[in-house]
């Protein structure tokens, strides 16, 4: 069939994925498919019938594909709730008549024609055909669309995929340790901050990498050397006590790197703690402090038990919102345990930690719907949805949004005198600090009358282990998945994005010997400071 009209769109489907049923056990309806239709063509899909309802449900917006992309020419089709007027797609199953100028058009072979009168489909296709329309025919019978298209392909009949199935990502660089620390530490320099303050903002995002939680690694480098070059984060800032000597402190961080300011107020908590009994210390005006438990180490030093609260700002849709109406906050525990590492407790009030999903859009993956809701509080699997407006949905409905209240009033009303929807987001608002707030709280079990603070955590992992005739599974306590993570970065180095090391102007060196890893062959130079 050819083309009367110049149009030149085309009708692009990408590894289009729909399924059901749980994670890890989903029945695949439509197992990845690929289909270009250029304009004043016409393609016929054949498939089954539940494979054929769900290909459709998602070319309508009613159903949001686990994973995949439909576009009309370079725009994107909406899918998951109403259609969006200006979803570029049209779905018909009658006349052309209802589709005047569409440049793209997904026929509903089973409702355009009827028993005995195949005439009445191949006239719809070939009048789209002639106006220059990409036309994509549906059907779940072979014989319904003979002699219709100009081409036909299987839609494939549904199987089952892997619980760990996730779209292929550029294998990331890997960088030893040592030469990451080194790396970052040089960028912020070169971008004017004192040695000492950029070897401490690289100890807390490598420590994070590390550890296997890399939405508060390096990738957050590139945005700490646009803010400070907007004036988000001053270099110079110096931290000032507005109240301090008792049980209760407090400090100004003044806009500078939240780092410092987070270290100061950790150290001084733990051994005021110590000193003492408890000990709180409240830090305002700050900026990101990036992971909470990359300060345990001075609760581990004095060996009182650490809390941690931490506001940001707006990203989480408490239950019945459909936009973001809380911080994504963060809430830490540090129990020392003797010679044994400490029994860590770290978590955001999201769903997810906004920064494991920016993480995927810097890798260029996808994230489950159940992360994230675009600004219609639709459930989406782009990341980028994020910085478009969208939200991380509270975890644990009303129970979880209870912690994030609790998370609000310390850290937020009582640490800083703020709330999280008067916290600017470092992203959003580049050029001004954060305004955020946390509050740190230290317990010295000898206060307490030395109470065996191991024998939870023993009790725990007892109970577990006794629910299995071997061994119980790896990880099934906290701090496994993290010393699991230390122990893989060790053996074979950290991984970094390529967007991250291209932001950073880093290359990759030949392998660096003991501890795997590569080294950096460019380090970022003071002119790039500003590019973000």
């Amino acid at each position: 069939m050819s083309s009367t009209s110049v149009r030149t769109s085309v009708l692009r489907i990408d590894d289009l994925i729909v399924a059901e049923g749980p994670v890890g056990d989903e029945r695949i309806l439509v197992p990845g498919f690929n289909v270009t239709v250029p304009a004043g063509e016409a393609v016929a899909v054949i498939g089954g019938r539940d494979g054929t309802a769900a290909f459709l449900d998602a070319c309508t917006g009613r159903r949001r594909p686990q994973y995949g992309t439909i576009r009309v020419g370079s725009r994107p089709v909406g899918g998951g709730g109403r259609r969006a007027a200006r979803d570029p797609l049209t779905v018909v199953a009658g006349s052309v008549r209802a589709v005047p100028n569409a440049e793209a058009v997904v026929v509903d072979a089973r409702r355009a024609s009827a028993p005995g009168d195949p005439g009445r489909l191949r006239a719809l296709v070939r009048d789209l055909a002639e106006r220059g329309t990409a036309v994509l025919v549906v059907a779940d019978d072979a014989a319904a669309v003979q002699g219709v298209a100009d081409r036909e392909l299987p839609l494939d009949r549904a199987e089952r995929r892997p619980a760990d199935h996730q779209p292929t990502a550029p294998e990331p660089l890997r960088f030893k340790r040592s030469e990451l620390l080194a790396g970052v530490a040089d960028a912020l320099t070169a971008a004017g901050v004192t040695p000492d303050r950029a070897r401490l903002v690289a100890r807390v995002l490598v420590d994070a990498d590390a550890r296997g939680h890399f939405s508060h690694g390096v990738g957050l480098l590139p945005m700490y050397l646009d803010r400070l070059a907007r004036g988000g984060i001053r270099a110079d800032a110096e931290v000032e006590w507005i109240s301090a000597g008792g049980p209760v402190s407090v400090l100004a961080a003044h806009g500078g790197f939240g780092q410092v300011a987070a270290e100061l107020a950790a150290a001084t908590c733990a051994r005021t703690a110590k000193e003492s009994g408890v000990a709180t210390v409240a830090v305002r005006g700050n900026n990101h402090i990036g992971m909470l438990a990359a300060y345990r180490h001075h609760f581990v030093e004095h060996g009182v038990i650490g809390l941690i609260f931490n506001i940001s700002g707006p990203g989480v849709a408490a239950p019945g919102a459909a936009r973001a109406t809380l911080g994504n906050d963060a809430v830490c525990m540090i129990v020392p345990r003797g010679h044994d590492e400490p029994f860590v407790v770290d978590f955001a009030t999201g769903r997810v930690a906004s920064g494991k999903i920016r993480h995927a859009a810097q890798r260029g993956t996808t994230v489950p719907d159940s992360w994230l809701v675009d600004r219609e509080g639709r459930p989406t699997t782009d990341p980028e949805e994020l910085d478009r407006g969208g939200a991380v949905p509270v975890f644990g409905g009303h129970k979880g949004l209870g912690v994030a209240l609790i998370t609000e009033v310390l850290g937020g009303i009582l640490g800083g005198g703020t709330i999280s929807p008067r916290v600017h987001k470092q992203r959003a608002e580049p050029e001004r600090a954060m305004d955020c707030a946390q509050l740190f709280i230290a317990l010295d079990p000898a206060a307490f009358g030395d109470p065996p603070v191991d024998d939870l955590v023993n009790a725990l992992h007892t109970a577990v282990a006794s629910g299995y005739a071997a061994e119980p599974p790896l990880v099934h306590f906290p701090e496994q998945q993290e010393r699991i993570a230390e122990r893989r970065a060790e053996e074979s180095g950290i991984p970094v994005p390529h967007s991250v090391a291209a932001a950073l102007g880093w290359t990759a060196a030949s392998p660096a010997g003991e501890g795997g890893g590569h080294s950096i062959d460019h380090r970022l130079q003071p002119a790039a400071a500003g590019k973000g």
